[in-house]
């Protein structure tokens, strides 16, 4: 299992930031974690699994749909499913891989995010990741992640990314944008 401190330790080393057999200190690890989390965050709104289809909602209870992002009201309910009825075909499966959710919250504005790992069956909570988690993505994209986040965690040390790394994360952003287990669904806001 590849924690994220495993992920993050390696992107660190791959930066050059920090040099092998140094282990990570709290402050990096913190920093690691924030950019770890917004790596993931930008790739679901950025369109790399799929379009954003925005959801209004003022029911009690509803289920999310994927590749939603569900603006509830504040006494809704929003319940991720463990499965979903195919529109193609009405019947039940599992969530596509890497299908997203996003929730944002009302009172806070702050959104929670869910990307479905078909390799592990189960949705990962993108926004209550901790160290000690596994990280979304891996073993299947364990290189891509650690070049990506290599890259946003020079960004934060404001130094140049080497041309070898710009070469790594190009190809890690290829391989995660031609990646296809199955058409993903477009559409459009829905309004309710």
């Amino acid at each position: 299992m590849t924690t994220c401190r495993d992920v993050i330790k390696s992107a660190y080393r791959r930066s050059g930031v920090m040099a092998a057999g140094v282990n990570l200190n709290a402050s990096q690890a913190n920093i690691g974690m924030e950019r770890l989390i917004g790596l993931y965050q930008t790739l679901i709104e950025g369109g790399m699994f799929g379009r954003v289809c925005d959801k209004y909602i003022d029911t009690v209870t509803y289920t999310a749909e994927e590749g939603q992002r569900v603006y509830k009201s504040v006494a809704s309910t929003v319940t991720i499913p463990p499965t979903v009825v195919d529109t193609g075909t009405g019947l039940t499966r599992q969530p596509l891989d890497l299908a997203f959710i996003i929730i944002v919250d009302p009172v806070s504005g702050e959104p929670e995010y869910w990307l479905f790992d078909r390799m592990r069956g189960q949705w990962a909570a993108i926004h209550d990741l901790t160290l000690t988690a596994q990280a979304p993505l891996t073993p299947r994209f364990d290189e891509q992640i650690k070049d990506l986040l290599a890259e946003a965690l020079l960004e934060e040390t404001g130094q140049p990314t080497p041309g070898e790394l710009l070469r790594r994360v190009g190809r890690a952003r290829m391989t995660l944008a031609t990646r296809r287990v199955g058409e993903r669904k477009t559409g459009t806001g829905i309004y309710s």
